[in-house]
């Protein structure tokens, strides 16, 4: 009785592999083709859609230019956003230490007194009296970014911000993120325009 049930079993597995094996359109067959006195046609091969890696054009290396405007607008970033609360007035005293990366125009704008009869602030004060060191971290990215120019590049920098003391490390938050623009002058780039 066992091996009768195994082998209408094996037979059942069988009739429908084979029918299953007649429905599944063949490599050599034609769209549209049928056996002589048949009325109906074969439906379409199903299509593959093969997902290819990216193209060469979406993983792009930045050109040499591009790569010194990047250079150029992190040095510039890492020193105006790395702060000394003890010996500076503000966080404008920063963006003096980065003057040579700036642009004479955007120096002018950003180097001033922005001392209040309040001062700077309850953080800033709090940093001074532990002596910390706010140091800045920044990366450059290109995400939605113009087209790059032979004189001009623009960026979107994110800085991460730590303060350091005696009494250990603090992370700032939030993390900074800002537009830069780079141009060239002569044989430089200068961050000319910083937006937030």
């Amino acid at each position: 009785m066992r091996a009768k049930k195994l082998v209408v079993g094996v037979l059942a597995v069988a009739v429908v592999g084979l029918v299953a094996y007649s429905c599944v359109p063949r490599q050599g067959e034609v769209e549209g083709s049928a056996t002589a006195g048949s009325t109906t046609t074969s439906s379409p091969a199903p299509t593959t859609t093969v997902v290819s890696p990216p193209a060469a054009a979406e993983i792009t290396t930045p050109s040499p230019a591009a790569q010194a405007a990047e250079g150029a607008a992190r040095q510039g970033l890492t020193v105006a956003f790395t702060w000394y609360p003890a010996t500076d007035a503000t966080q404008n005293d920063a963006y003096g230490r980065a003057r040579e990366w700036l642009t004479e125009s955007l120096a002018e704008r950003m180097v001033i007194d922005a001392r209040t009869e309040r001062g700077p602030g309850v953080q800033w004060a709090q940093w001074a009296e532990q002596q910390a060191k706010v140091i800045a971290d920044v990366s450059i990215e290109c995400s939605g970014c113009p087209e790059d120019t032979d004189t001009v590049v623009q960026r979107v920098a994110t800085i991460k911000q730590t303060a350091v003391s005696g009494s250990g490390t603090d992370t700032v938050e939030p993390d900074t993120t800002v537009w830069v623009t780079i141009v060239r002058e002569g044989d430089r780039w200068l961050i000319d325009e910083i937006r937030y």
